[in-house]
């Protein structure tokens, strides 16, 4: 299971997902001075990618730079599913779980779930998606959040996704569903749903 603290190199560099990014509180410890930032960018040693985002070379993704951006942020719902093959619709957005004291995303990519602090992390875990590392939850906490959010859903939405975790039902962990369970509020209600229409 990830940290959410990151693992900084001796060079100040901040390894993410396999791809140098940096911040630019980074950059500055690297390179000691705005001027000597953007000389650097000149020279091409450095990439700015976004506000506030530099790399240092090598692949940079989309995805990539929204983990390392938003590191408490988990991809949870629309894009979770996705990611986990559970839908071949593609998220119009991505959908960040954060937990509900976090600060506001401003962002238009981005489509914000606050999930209350006790519960937020619970089967966080990585999957790999066309070369990309995405931080995102197991597919026992995904189910569980569908049956919890079932009338938030849209319906054909939701249809599909409990239809694909039928066909997924030799690969779920009773278990971790048993561990996860008692933390959620609601656990009769969710109970039912996992066990009238999925198992």
């Amino acid at each position: 299971m990830l940290s959410f603290n990151r693992f900084k190199v001796k060079d100040g560099q901040t390894p993410w997902f396999g791809q140098m990014y940096l911040s630019y509180k980074d950059c500055r410890s690297r390179f000691g001075s705005p001027y000597q930032i953007d000389k650097a960018i000149a020279d091409g040693r450095l990439r700015k990618i976004e506000v506030g985002v530099y790399s240092d070379g090598g692949r940079v993704s989309e995805l990539g730079t929204i983990q390392f951006k938003y590191p408490k942020g988990i991809l949870a719902f629309e894009s979770a599913y996705f990611y986990h093959d559970l839908t071949d619709v593609i998220p119009d957005a991505y959908h960040i779980a954060t937990p509900s004291n976090a600060t506001a995303i401003n962002d238009s990519r981005i489509r914000q779930h606050y999930v209350p602090v006790a519960i937020h992390a619970i089967g966080m875990t990585e999957i790999e998606y066309c070369g990309d590392k995405v931080r995102t939850y197991d597919l026992e906490r995904l189910l569980i959040d569908t049956a919890r959010m079932k009338s938030k859903l849209p319906s054909d939405l939701y249809k599909e996704v409990i239809l694909s975790f039928r066909s997924k039902v030799g690969s779920l962990s009773e278990e971790k569903i048993g561990t996860y369970l008692p933390l959620f509020p609601k656990r009769d209600m969710i109970e039912r749903i996992l066990y009238e229409e999925v198992f």
